[in-house]
């Protein structure tokens, strides 16, 4: 015995194995030596499964042998024969906090959540100061969906642990899902702090900067994660996410090609590239998209939602219209079921619409005072999706002094937030309940908002697309605004949408032609509406295609509805390299072209109901 534990203590685990062999040749039944055997294995990194095994079966009353199986059984998979030897050990010693906490961790690997809970609470009754058993609550809680206690439990770890850079990892993830962003990147900071070369920690630190638009810093975290890890698809997937939206097409494209290298089942990097480039029949990634086909029925759903729309694009650029048709519609079925988008939600939409209409009309305005002009000029771009907002916004901000602020959501909330719990509590109706001077804040409110983008610009763009919706409202919050109307032909537009997957899962109806058809009517009639209320002059449309056939002359119309004088440096919009975070990034940094006008007619074989929808808007 002092033999062994001096081999052991010595670090001479290969000796320590030889001594325990020639000791079973004489007692085979012993389960002593059938432990120290394991032991000898394990430290040297040698398969131990069977020692492992022979000792527990030989020792049924130690609760130590049973254990240390399940440690084994759990490393190799065979998680439900783990989770045996566990109660084994546990009917042996109840009162140990450690093998309950092994027993939640492999419960939690089987997915049975609510009892890997009831296993870790169980080992904190025992032991509450068990640091790892709180961390690892943490990860169920999450993953149940409990952020709050999520974080709670991580907390608890570190308050009993501070140099527990795991959990510091951990809760600045659940930080982050529960959209306490400053907070998480406080979190992974403490954990590379603790540890530098965390490799997780510098990737979910980088996924928080490129949630807050912060691309730059978003990029070196990404990179030097992956100098830690080279082979982090995920991380070269994110990394291509941050350089497209900072403007770095070409490094982006080269990120996803390297992610695809390392993970050619890689469904995200697939289709970000496929936005970026113009695919040829010689691509090798067109031959990794169809061996994938026979098994995308086994894909998450949000993998095959975005597989079928890079099939599509794909299909697209190699001229095979009709495949391409098909995987667009496969796509758009499955994100549709997914949104449950219904007729239920249409009409709803469709009385607010007329709602709209019915409270803002010409009398209405008649007799409401506009309030006085403030100075600030906000310019709004609306319109359809895909119909050229984000184009002439890229047009407007190379223009000295005009910042174009993106797809902001300020509008609808200063309406929101204006609408009290008064006579009529929704909107419009609530509006007849409002002041002049409760009016005039709103606008001022919103001014303060915006400008907090770009304090010492002269101009903010606002290119919210459904700020169509608000117009009248806009009118009279903010009378001296400038509002665009973009506007294209109706075919193109709806295709270029119903073509691709928007973020964050916005935009439901716009995965269904008929639904889709249904609201740009909505869209038509209304903008026809506020035409016919507002002032003449209020709107100026700005129709894509006259745009894209005489850029020069649009843009000197552009600028001199809204006061400025002409500059040249607007032609040269591609050559902003300003952060564009929205679907037509890679358009609008490139010059001028032609090849998506008329696009639709290439699936016009498909397209047949959308375009009895739209007929009455096409000019």
């Amino acid at each position: 015995m002092d033999q062994l534990i001096a081999l052991f203590n010595n670090g001479r685990y290969a000796e320590l194995e030889l001594q325990a062999r020639q000791l079973l040749e004489h007692e085979p039944q012993s389960g002593f030596y059938w432990k120290v055997l394991s032991v000898a294995l394990q430290m040297q990194g040698k398969d131990a499964l069977s020692a492992l095994q022979t000792a527990s079966n030989l020792l049924p009353g130690d609760a130590e042998a049973h254990c240390n199986l399940g440690n084994a059984l759990r490393d190799c998979g065979q998680l439900a024969e783990a989770a045996s030897q566990y109660r084994s050990a546990l009917a042996l010693r109840p009162d140990s906090a450690e093998i309950y906490g092994n027993l939640g961790n492999v419960l939690r690997d089987l997915g049975r959540h609510a009892e890997a809970a009831a296993s870790l609470q169980r080992a904190l009754q025992i032991k509450p100061g068990y640091a790892e058993a709180h961390y690892n609550l943490g990860i169920v809680m999450r993953e149940l969906g409990q952020l709050e206690s999520a974080i709670a439990c991580y907390r608890q770890a570190l308050a009993l642990k501070p140099d527990f850079a795991e959990a510091y990892n951990n809760l600045g993830i659940a930080l982050r899902e529960s959209a306490q962003l400053d907070d998480a990147i406080s979190s992974f900071q403490h954990a590379l702090e603790i540890n530098p070369n965390y490799a997780d920690a510098h990737y979910n630190l980088a996924n928080v900067f490129n949630d807050q638009g912060s691309f730059d810093a978003a990029v070196l975290q990404y990179r030097r994660a992956l100098e830690l890890r080279p082979n982090h698809a995920e991380a070269l997937n994110n990394l291509g996410n941050a350089l497209k939206d900072a403007g770095q097409l070409d490094e982006a494209c080269r990120a996803y090609e390297a992610a695809i290298a390392i993970e050619p089942g890689l469904i995200s990097s697939q289709y970000s590239l496929s936005l970026l480039k113009t695919y040829s029949a010689s691509d090798p990634h067109l031959a990794m998209l169809e061996q994938q086909l026979p098994q995308e029925v086994a894909l998450p759903m949000e993998a095959r939602i975005r597989f079928w729309f890079t099939l599509g694009k794909v299909r697209e650029d190699l001229g095979l219209y009709d495949a391409s048709f098909s995987a667009y519609q496969q796509g758009n079925q499955l994100q549709q079921a997914l949104l449950k988008w219904d007729k239920k939600a249409e009409k709803a939409e469709e009385a607010m619409f007329e709602r709209v209409m019915s409270v803002f009309s010409k009398s209405f305005f008649a007799t409401h005072q506009l309030p006085i002009d403030t100075g600030k000029s906000p310019i709004f771009i609306v319109g359809m999706p895909r119909s050229g907002t984000s184009l002439l916004e890229q047009i407007l901000s190379t223009y000295p002094g005009v910042h174009g602020a993106g797809e902001l959501s300020d509008i609808s909330a200063v309406v929101t937030a204006a609408m009290p719990e008064r006579r009529f509590a929704l909107f419009p109706e609530a509006l007849l309940d409002l002041s002049s001077a409760d009016i005039r804040k709103m606008g001022e409110h919103y001014i303060e908002r915006i400008w907090r983008h770009a304090p010492g610009a002269s101009h903010v763009i606002d290119k919210m697309p459904a700020n169509f919706f608000y117009l009248g409202m806009i009118h009279l919050m903010l009378p001296n605004a400038k509002i665009i109307h973009a506007m294209r032909d109706p075919m193109d537009s709806c295709f270029s949408c119903y073509s691709r997957l928007f973020i964050n899962n916005n935009l439901g109806f716009t995965y269904d032609l008929e639904a889709l058809g249904r609201y740009y009517a909505r869209y038509g009639k209304l903008m026809r509406h506020w035409h016919n209320v507002l002032p003449p002059g209020t709107i100026l449309d700005m129709r894509y295609e006259e745009l894209v056939a005489d850029t020069e002359t649009q843009a000197r119309r552009l600028l001199a509805y809204l006061g400025l004088p002409w500059d040249a440096n607007c032609l040269d919009f591609h050559r902003n390299k300003r952060q564009v975070k929205t679907a037509s990034i890679a358009q609008v940094q490139k010059p001028i072209y032609r090849t998506s006008l008329a696009r639709w007619e290439r699936y016009a074989d498909h397209l047949n109901p959308l375009l009895e929808l739209v007929k009455e808007y096409r000019s």
